[in-house]
């Protein structure tokens, strides 16, 4: 049975969990937020969401978000051959992006198509650490079909680590529309 998702947090997710199940154990994966908080002592890969853009709806009508996403190595200088292991790392990660779904349902995703692989050191400043990113856009496809009845959707909301889903409380609303909240 494929994932359904609902939002490119929900894609991140996936990549994620697919990357610790493909990768060896020796590679942490470091959230993009804790990255600058964090000390890389071994090789590690941080996945960047960049850019949105909208693109050709599916058949269905379904909107497409086109998102554009880094996923970065990041290898300490002191590794013997830094640069050149960075750039292994990379290539391992692209192919595994390189057609992959990632167990996502096709109504929800496309295929990836990559458009670089290179240096990305910096973009993270760090001293004694090589980075290489492979860059890809990922077609994602959320919300409902166009021929679908319409969607009521009075508000936006945002979960922030909610204790009780029905707790409106527990959530920031962060576009006020007809619903009360």
């Amino acid at each position: 049975m494929r994932i359904t998702i609902e939002s490119p947090g929900q894609y991140y997710e996936q990549v994620v969990t697919e990357l610790r199940r493909r990768i060896t154990a020796s590679v942490s994966i470091v959230e993009y937020d804790e990255i600058w908080n964090t000390e890389i002592t071994g090789p590690s890969i941080v996945i960047q969401f960049e850019d949105a853009h909208p693109g050709t709806r599916q058949a269905t009508g379904r909107y497409t978000h086109r998102q554009i996403i880094t996923a970065h190595c990041l290898i300490p200088v002191s590794v013997p051959k830094a640069t050149l292991t960075a750039t292994d790392l990379a290539c391992e990660v692209e192919r595994i992006i390189d057609l992959n779904r990632f167990g996502i349902d096709p109504k929800c995703v496309g295929a990836p198509d990559i458009q670089v692989s290179g240096d990305t050191s910096y973009l993270f400043g760090f001293d004694g650490v090589v980075a290489r990113g492979v860059q890809w856009i990922q077609p994602l496809y959320l919300g409902q079909d166009y021929f679908a009845d319409e969607e009521t959707r009075g508000s936006v909301w945002l979960a922030m680590n909610p204790k009780d889903p029905d707790d409106k409380n527990a959530y920031s609303k962060i576009f006020p529309g007809d619903a009360t909240g």
